[in-house]
């Protein structure tokens, strides 16, 4: 969800709403919030909070698009992906370890990532996005990755959909470990502890993948 500003460029009315109930959210998960509560928190009365949303679902629904687009931004082209595996993949899997951690790591956008990690055992909305978004949709894009990097002769051949879910599985490693296990709001961001992990991580995959006599492709 954009920020929509008035012309004294303060926040909306349903900025506000989306802004107190992420961090509301955030904090004790969506079932234990009360619209009375969001209302509460931005100075409102319950009832006018159904001007903006239809209901508690409807603002939720908002938060899962917000991320959607989030993500969005900061996807790299096919034509980007194509021409970085050809001229430099170090810098490909450099690239790429910083646009995915950019799209978890901004505070907003953390707090967002903590909702769903909350909420993926009992909505089965969530469970449904983080099924095609953090586990099938990924690893279908690196097994197409990976299959391109064989095509160049970049790396040795082997099957595709295995080096995708072996990269990909410590991105997850990494998003439980901070979201869950590590997770604090006044915790450094998401980026600041993962990116060295995720570099040293891609290091290892492609000096453990590279074919013999090819140029070195430490980060």
């Amino acid at each position: 969800m954009k920020n929509e500003k008035n012309s004294k460029g303060t926040l909306t009315t349903k900025e506000r709403i989306f802004e107190a109930s992420v961090d509301l959210f955030s904090q004790k998960g969506f079932d234990a919030v009360s619209m009375r509560e969001i209302g509460r928190e931005v100075g409102i009365r319950e009832s006018s909070i159904y001007n903006h949303y239809k209901n508690k679902d409807a603002i939720l629904e908002s938060i899962i698009n917000h991320l959607i687009d989030e993500l969005g931004a900061y996807s790299l082209t096919e034509e980007e992906i194509d021409k970085l595996i050809s001229d430099c993949p170090e810098m490909f899997f450099e690239i790429g370890s910083r646009e995915f951690l950019n799209g978890m790591s901004n505070p907003n956008t953390e707090k967002i990532w903590r909702i769903l990690s909350i909420e993926v055992f009992h909505n089965e909305k969530i469970k449904s996005f983080f099924v095609n978004e953090l586990l099938e949709s990924p690893i279908n894009q690196w097994e197409n990755i990976f299959t391109k990097m064989m095509k160049k002769g970049v790396i040795k051949e082997y099957d595709p959909r295995v080096l995708a879910r072996e990269y990909f599985s410590f991105a997850l490693y990494l998003f439980f470990e901070y979201f869950i296990l590590k997770y604090d709001a006044n915790y450094s961001s998401f980026m600041d502890m993962a990116y060295k992990k995720m570099i040293d991580h891609s290091n290892f995959m492609l000096e453990s993948l590279k074919v013999e006599n090819s140029e070195n492709l430490k980060l």
